[in-house]
């Protein structure tokens, strides 16, 4: 029971000595976090479709395809569909979601109900 008390107390203190810092900015109409919460729900869906049907799928059969021998051969770019398609698909789907999480927390709350936030962009070039 007293570690319980200890860790609530230790909780609530971090809260309140972070809590004045945002006193004037997002957080005093609560605006921010709606907006992160609502583009988590827009976001993460769309990660893992984006992610799972496209992205991953492509980037992994060419860098199989090009660690067969020839990014640009047909037998590579074949063996790389059938091994890289699936497990692209496979592993696009956490990855979308980390993804456009992380996308719905940064941009929904610093932007909060703004085309941005709903919107997950290829960051990576």
């Amino acid at each position: 029971m007293m570690k319980k008390s200890v860790a609530l107390l230790a909780i609530l203190a971090t809260v309140a000595i972070g809590s004045p810092s945002f006193a004037d900015g997002a957080m005093s109409t609560g605006k921010s976090l709606a907006g992160s919460g609502t583009a988590m729900l827009v976001d993460i869906p769309e990660g893992i479709v984006v992610d799972s049907v496209y992205k991953c799928p492509v980037k992994a059969s060419k860098s199989l395809a090009a660690a067969f021998g020839d990014e640009n051969g047909w037998k590579q770019k074949i063996v790389g569909a059938v091994f890289g398609v699936p497990s692209g698909a496979v592993f696009g789907v956490p990855y979308g979601a980390i993804k456009g999480g992380r996308h719905a927390a940064s941009v929904g709350y610093d932007k909060p109900f703004s085309s941005e936030s709903f919107i997950v962009k290829n960051e990576e070039k």
